[in-house]
């Protein structure tokens, strides 16, 4: 029983630094840089609730342990037994904190035709496609006019979102936009082992995918939130079977 309110102690605490530091971390529209994302602060909280619970869980639980342990010894001041217990739950903190600032990001810039809204997607291990190109540590997505782009690189990135949106002009010139603006929808796949005439592909298809919904007008927080229909993205992907494997369209 004395576990389970360490442990419910811990999530509550969890809760509470959250709340905290999410009203803390969110910086005011006029203070904002025109190319930066800035989270919410609701995404604060959520993101900062997934970070701090399971380490102060793991940290209350192993402090329990340790004190528990100790308690049995008389010979030990009770001070003694806390600073112990304190210390060892300090020590993992520090290695549970140094393994997870070391998370990924995605880094990923998307190269838009300028004017262009609609659902945009990346379609990742697509043979004969090129391969992702890199710019200051970012990999580069140069989205065609049909809303697109297709590469051979194996999977796209996953941690932590760090994605910049770049409208492009005829003449290469790049417009942020803005953050408010794009709806993500998450990632998915689609596999394919036989034709639409029944006979079964010599090689497998196995095509992932990660895309967002732009708009130009009318962006807004709320827009960049909610859940958005996946609309173009069969066309997208029967005209890359057609590009790339030469088949027929296979989705309706």
């Amino acid at each position: 029983m004395n576990l389970l309110k360490v442990i419910a102690a811990a999530v509550i605490l969890s809760f509470i630094i959250s709340i905290i530091g999410s009203i803390m971390a969110y910086t005011p529209y006029l203070d904002r840089e025109p190319d930066v994302y800035y989270p919410t602060i609701v995404e604060s909280f959520i993101y900062g609730v997934i970070y701090f619970t399971p380490v102060l869980i793991i940290l209350s639980v192993g402090s329990f342990v340790v004190y528990s342990s100790l308690r049995k010894n008389r010979r030990l001041p009770k001070w003694v037994k806390v600073i112990v217990s304190l210390g060892v739950a300090i020590g993992l903190g520090i290695i549970i904190s140094s393994a997870l600032s070391e998370e990924s990001q995605t880094n990923d810039i998307y190269l838009i035709p300028e004017g262009y809204e609609g659902d945009v997607f990346v379609f990742y291990n697509v043979k004969g496609a090129p391969e992702v190109e890199k710019e200051d540590g970012y990999e580069v997505h140069k989205i065609n006019e049909k809303g697109y782009y297709a590469t051979r690189t194996k999977d796209l990135d996953y941690g932590t979102v760090t994605d910049k949106y770049f409208y492009v002009n005829d003449k290469g010139h790049r417009t942020p936009i803005d953050h408010k603006c794009v709806s993500t929808f998450g990632t998915g796949g689609t596999t394919l082992e036989d034709n639409i005439d029944g006979t079964t592909l010599e090689d497998n298809i196995d095509i992932t995918y990660t895309g967002f919904k732009l708009r130009k007008n009318n962006c807004s927080e709320v827009f960049s939130m909610e859940a958005q229909n996946e609309d173009g993205y069969v066309q997208m992907i029967n005209d890359i079977l057609k590009k790339y494997y030469n088949m027929e369209p296979q989705l309706f």
